[in-house]
């Protein structure tokens, strides 16, 4: 069984324009299944607060309703792209274009086999086990500052990036939008995790002070150094 907190919070540059958060997370926990899930609306597109939200929501829908006897690989195949259908659904019922809710996303799929993690865009996973810490595949870099992939675009299904994990290997997960990059990574070029980052958080997440509120507090008066929103989910086995 694994243990969860997480929050988002709107970032110092949202909040001077007035604009609201623009990341959404989410979780579904219960035993032999976990499900997390991020994502990071693009702040240049009308509808990505919304596209956010749908995306976490659908995606841990059909993560609950999927087979655990299914390859994981597959399983989160699936689930991205019942997030994107969905998105593309909401965006025709409201006469918009599916790239007005652009968004990223991150979802993970823990059983008691393994820990899989699918990822669209910047979004930023860390597994960990006895205090060692590795970024799961990490984004490319782009040509150009803050491009990146998105789950309503034309080939999104064809960047998705995705790592299956044995369960023994991982006592640990984070997941994280891109506006935490300079908190918990010590490195932006090769996207080495920040190891201290991770051994307090895991540390509190298994405390008794542990809540989704701390962690929405702490995130609130973290100096993100980027401006944009924050999200942090960490799981831990219980």
């Amino acid at each position: 069984m694994w243990q969860v907190i997480g929050a988002s919070v709107a970032g110092t540059a949202h909040q001077a324009a007035g604009r609201e958060c623009e990341d959404a997370c989410g979780w579904r926990a219960a035993p032999g299944l976990t499900c997390l899930a991020v994502a990071d609306g693009a702040g240049s597109r009308p509808m990505s607060r919304h596209g956010a939200a749908r995306a976490v929501e659908s995606s841990l829908l059909a993560c609950a309703e999927g087979s655990r006897d299914e390859d994981p690989a597959a399983w989160l195949r699936l689930i991205f792209a019942a997030a994107r259908e969905q998105i593309t659904a909401r965006a025709l019922a409201d006469g918009k274009d599916a790239g007005d809710y652009a968004t990223t996303l991150a979802v993970a799929v823990l059983t008691g086999a393994a820990v899989a993690v699918g990822q669209i865009g910047d979004t930023i996973a860390v597994a960990g086990r006895a205090g060692k810490y590795e970024t799961l595949t990490p984004a490319p870099r782009a040509e150009y500052v803050n491009e990146t992939a998105f789950l309503t675009g034309p080939d999104a299904l064809d960047a998705l990036r995705i790592t299956v994990t044995p369960a023994a290997q991982a006592d640990t997960l984070f997941l994280a939008t891109d506006g935490l990059r300079f908190k918990i990574l010590d490195d932006l070029a090769t996207a080495a995790p920040f190891t201290p980052f991770f051994d307090d958080l895991a540390a509190f997440a298994r405390s008794a002070q542990a809540s989704d509120d701390a962690v929405r507090a702490f995130l609130a008066a973290l100096d993100d150094q980027s401006g944009d929103d924050k999200t942090l989910v960490a799981a831990v086995r219980a």
